[in-house]
């Protein structure tokens, strides 16, 4: 998601974007999907950013920012560990974090994205075991995701620049023309390119857009736009088990299913700060943290239908 301080301004060119008729071009449009329903609410998180299921360990672990914007106080946020059910095993299992953000699972590891580095915690001891930022000073770190390899792959604000860990090495891996892109915040990595979701973007006349899903190739760094429509203020992406996605908005609330060909079409409408959710395909599980209610909702949504 982005960082406390830009929210304002984010929100501020939101407007504009809507008043100079850069809105979402086909979510409205397209046929409706088929509702999700809730299923479970988890309570007593403080601004809950993302989600990630341990199927080994059936359980989900959520970062919590703790206190964000001015007055936040260093050092508050933690891990917490939520049983398949929903039922909160342990609030604050891991503390530690300035404002933990994006999640992965990978290497028998939990990743977490913090402003100054990317952290490892050993999910069995539930202790923090590494870290790792860049050579000249913190990442300013968002989102983080693994491919099937077991790369670890990370997005640097300040750098402008998605990092990558992988056999142990932590080093920049492509840099972002966020002139082009906007400023990336959901990441997922597939098989054979990472996939970035943004927030607003400046055409070529100034004017701010909505932001867009491009893509990476790992084998060339050769950068493409997923379809020619504009999505959203872009924060989680996740597969959604028929060739697309879903992905949430976090200044709309609104949880979106894009296919494969990038044309949106909305799911629910939540509130503003529909954070870094998680589709569990087996499941039919879709969970999102809600940043600023300070909650975690389940929805059961099976995504071959519509």
């Amino acid at each position: 998601m982005a960082t406390p301080a830009s929210w304002s301004a984010v929100l501020v060119a939101f407007v504009v974007t809507l008043a100079v008729g850069g809105a979402r071009c086909g979510a409205a449009s397209q046929a409706p999907e088929t509702a999700p329903a809730l299923v479970w609410e988890a309570t007593g998180f403080t601004a809950p950013e993302s989600i990630v299921f341990d199927a080994g360990r059936g359980q989900f672990y959520v970062s919590n920012m703790g206190t964000w914007g001015q007055g936040s106080t260093p050092g508050d946020g933690f891990i917490t560990r939520l049983g398949a059910d929903g039922r909160v095993l342990d609030l604050r299992w891991v503390t530690g974090f300035d404002s933990p953000k994006g999640l992965a699972l990978a290497n028998g590891r939990l990743y977490v994205a913090d402003d100054a580095d990317l952290v490892e915690i050993d999910p069995g001891a539930g202790v923090i075991v590494a870290r790792h930022k860049p050579a000249d000073g913190p990442g300013g770190f968002n989102d983080c995701t693994a491919d099937a390899r077991g790369t670890v792959y990370v997005f640097s604000r300040r750098r402008s620049t998605v990092f990558r860990l992988r056999a142990g090495r932590f080093e920049p891996w492509t840099k972002v023309d966020t002139s082009k892109t906007g400023w990336p915040n959901g990441l997922l990595a597939e098989r054979d390119r990472l996939l970035l979701g943004s927030w607003v973007v400046r055409g070529a006349d100034g004017d701010e857009r909505f932001g867009i899903l491009f893509a990476v190739a790992y084998a060339d760094g050769a950068v493409s736009q997923l379809g020619n429509q504009r999505i959203g203020n872009i924060d989680g992406i996740e597969p959604d088990g028929r060739g697309g996605y879903t992905v949430t908005d976090w200044v709309t609330g609104e949880v979106l299913r894009v296919s494969a060909d990038g044309v949106p079409a909305r799911l629910l409408t939540l509130r503003q700060g529909a954070a870094d959710h998680l589709y569990v395909v087996d499941q039919r599980l879709l969970v999102v943290p809600l940043v600023r209610d300070h909650v975690v909702r389940a929805y059961r949504w099976n995504s071959a239908t519509r």
